[in-house]
């Protein structure tokens, strides 16, 4: 591929799923591809470009910390931000749940201000968000035109989230975002799904709470595949749920996989027990339901290439 032709990107957070699973895929483009990361300590593929970065002395004005930011984004063509405290390293207590938020403000905020700064600025910004924008939607479908969840932590974090970005568009030089609120991310070595997958295996799986929660979900590499979809067509933008056309409601996720690997699935989870023995995570992420469908992603002619779970289960297990 003559180097003229090869796209330059920049990730932020790529230490996570969605992250790792991107690199991977631009990777196998023959993509440049630049990392910034806060504890420099990554374990990234060869070939990739690690600079280390303070969001949150960027976000207070430092101008050090914005110059570096500036340099590397200064010539890239797409920027995937992915940065914030994960949800599950806490109980989402009072400390946690600021340590959730300030993150991605100061992630955000650092990148707008160093794309001001650029001469020649990445022109298209990919933000992660997530399917908690929408709060406990009980069995409605939600597209993406539905309104943020009402005294819903995850919503707030959401809005948050992707004002950081799209307070760009109102700036010079003004980048085509896109927003992915992604749903539950798939992947053998995602964390999210390593904590599911252990009750399960020690034939502790069963319902949690009542066990009919819808769960919106995407494979990570099916993310990954579907954010450079985006990308590469010029003409999308805004917000579109990175999620299966099928959800899954918690109880029949978790029988098939216990279905698979020989395990019962009968031991419930009652709502309070939850709340004891994970804190906020509970109310946040375990017992919220939301058919997220990812109506503008099927519009825009994206291909899924893994929409039921059953097929998904052999990644997994």
């Amino acid at each position: 591929m003559p180097h003229s032709s090869r796209k330059r990107v920049i990730l932020t957070g790529a230490s996570g799923v969605v992250g790792r699973h991107l690199v991977d895929a631009v990777l196998r483009r023959g993509w440049e591809v630049s990392v910034l990361t806060v504890s420099g300590a990554n374990v990234l593929p060869s070939g990739v470009r690690k600079i280390k970065w303070d969001p949150k002395a960027a976000a207070g004005g430092d101008s050090k910390a914005l110059d570096t930011i500036a340099r590397a984004l200064d010539g890239t063509d797409w920027l995937v931000n992915l940065a914030g405290e994960t949800l599950g390293s806490g109980r989402l207590d009072g400390k946690h749940k600021k340590r959730v938020m300030q993150s991605r403000l100061d992630a955000g905020n650092a990148l707008h201000s160093a794309r001001l700064a650029c001469s020649n600025p990445p022109m298209v910004w990919t933000q992660a968000s997530a399917t908690g924008f929408y709060g406990d939607t009980g069995e409605a479908d939600v597209y993406e035109t539905a309104p943020a969840g009402k005294h819903f932590f995850l919503a707030d974090v959401c809005k948050a989230w992707e004002g950081a970005a799209t307070q760009a568009l109102d700036a010079p030089k003004a980048p085509r975002v896109i927003i992915a609120r992604l749903g539950l991310v798939l992947a053998k070595d995602a964390p999210a799904w390593e904590k599911m997958l252990l009750p399960i295996k020690i034939g502790a799986g069963g319902p949690l709470g009542s066990g009919k929660q819808w769960y919106a979900w995407i494979d990570a590499d099916e993310a990954a595949e579907a954010m450079i979809y985006l990308f590469e067509k010029s003409d999308a933008s805004g917000v579109y749920n990175f999620t299966t056309p099928e959800p899954i409601r918690q109880i029949d996720m978790t029988k098939q996989t216990a279905d698979a690997i020989g395990r019962p699935s009968y031991f419930p989870a009652p709502a309070f027990a939850l709340r004891l023995a994970v804190g906020g995570v509970a109310d946040a992420l375990l017992l919220p339901s939301c058919r997220a469908l990812p109506d503008r992603l099927a519009k825009a002619g994206y291909p899924f290439k893994t929409t039921d779970f059953e097929d998904e289960l052999p990644k997994l297990v």
